[in-house]
């Protein structure tokens, strides 16, 4: 008779993170001395399970990897939407350790064990993370700006504060660009030059997609990765009711603006994109969802031309 695995499930914050197993809670600070404490009040042979909560995880689950523990992380998204199948409506640190102990234990959590990236890998990821922060800290400074001339004259000195802002994220970002185009270029050399020779691809977009997806290498079709983007559609469908489908919205909100962007740019440099858009209006649908149909296809292409390892040639998939 194989022996029930002790899962236990980790809800970490910014400063500490709760644990559960076996009935046991536990809250730790989220540094060395917390984790060094974990572990010996843990029974050997545990796996530890946690969701991807930004960069607040990543110390502890690296850690826990150094020692030759077995870690597993999952997406908030999915864990949360097999919370809400359970009916659960309370919500705090200590229940979610032990929803989350719970929801390893089925067989939708029986992912891969995780591993720490390479350094220079974590890095751009990290990269990357920033840039989405500054990305919306930059339109919430245009915004706000924006705001205050409704009320006050354009050329008002308290404007000057929100136009700086938005200058100041402008420059850190570019910054921030080159670094993560330098470095992907340096891990996924030939990935990063062919991606950049479909129209509307630039080096940012290429940087983004390759180091989120890894490369794009742990995936075997094109409907994983777009799966694994969130560029993925849900229909929603019962009795006679016929919703509209929806993208999941499963991966990084960051990536799918970037793409979308591209899509943006696409149907106005690329023939075989702009026509397909015009098609899909033709047909009645609006410009978003036009849009996002051009910013899958464009996905599909990337995923063509890295598994090929040819450079696009300007022919629209079927």
């Amino acid at each position: 008779m194989s022996k029930i695995p002790c899962y236990v499930g980790i809800d970490v914050s910014k400063a500490t993170f709760n644990t559960y197993y076996n009935g046991i809670d536990g809250k730790y600070g989220n540094n060395l001395k917390g984790f060094q404490r974990l572990l010996k009040e843990v029974p050997s042979g545990a796996i530890f399970t946690m969701e991807s909560t930004g960069n607040f995880h990543y110390r502890l689950a690296a850690y826990l990897c150094r020692n030759n523990c077995l870690v597993r992380v999952f997406n908030p998204l999915y864990v949360k939407r097999w919370i809400q199948s359970l009916g659960n409506k309370a919500k705090t640190d200590k229940i979610d350790a032990m929803y989350i102990a719970s929801y390893s234990a089925t067989d939708k959590a029986q992912i891969d064990y995780w591993q720490p990236l390479p350094p220079k890998h974590q890095r751009a990821r990290t990269i990357v993370s920033l840039l989405s922060g500054l990305s919306r800290l930059e339109r919430s400074a245009g915004n706000m700006r924006y705001s205050a001339t409704l009320v006050a004259n354009k050329m008002d000195n308290m404007l000057n504060s929100m136009s700086s802002v938005k200058s100041i994220c402008r420059e850190q970002q570019e910054n921030l660009e080159n670094e993560l185009c330098s470095i992907v270029g340096e891990i996924f050399p030939k990935q990063f030059h062919l991606l950049q020779t479909i129209p509307s691809i630039g080096g940012k977009t290429a940087a983004v997609l390759l180091v989120l997806c890894k490369g794009l290498e742990p995936f075997e079709t094109h409907k994983q990765l777009t799966s694994y983007v969130g560029l993925d559609t849900r229909i929603h469908e019962s009795g006679i009711i016929k919703g509209k489908g929806k993208i999941s919205k499963t991966g990084n909100g960051y990536l799918r603006g970037l793409l979308f962007m591209c899509a943006f740019g696409s149907v106005r440099l690329n023939t075989p994109m702009r026509s397909m858009y015009r098609r899909l209006l033709a047909k009645g649908n609006d410009k978003m969802l036009a849009l996002t149909a051009v910013s899958h296809r464009i996905l599909k292409i990337a995923f063509g031309v890295v598994r090929s390892g040819r450079p696009y040639r300007g022919i629209a998939l079927a």
